[in-house]
């Protein structure tokens, strides 16, 4: 293959691993502020737990934005 068809090729891949991704992103990242909204009914443990994976999910979201040029 060559130069000229492999980068429109990979960008092809890479849009579609980015809304690959992005979809259960969304689901993981909508969950964990849902179950945060009830957070005076959780222990701390629990808490920073899903602190953690809000923070975490937010920045796997900015880097997917980021590597579309749409942050």
């Amino acid at each position: 293959m060559s130069d000229a068809h492999a980068l429109p090729e990979l960008e092809a891949r890479l849009s579609k691993l980015r809304h690959d991704l992005s979809n259960p992103l969304s689901a993981l990242l909508a969950e964990t502020q849902l179950l945060l909204l009830n957070e005076a009914t959780l222990d701390a443990e629990t808490r920073q737990g899903l602190r953690e994976i809000e923070s975490l999910a937010i920045r796997m979201r900015t880097i997917l934005r980021e590597s579309a040029g749409t942050a």
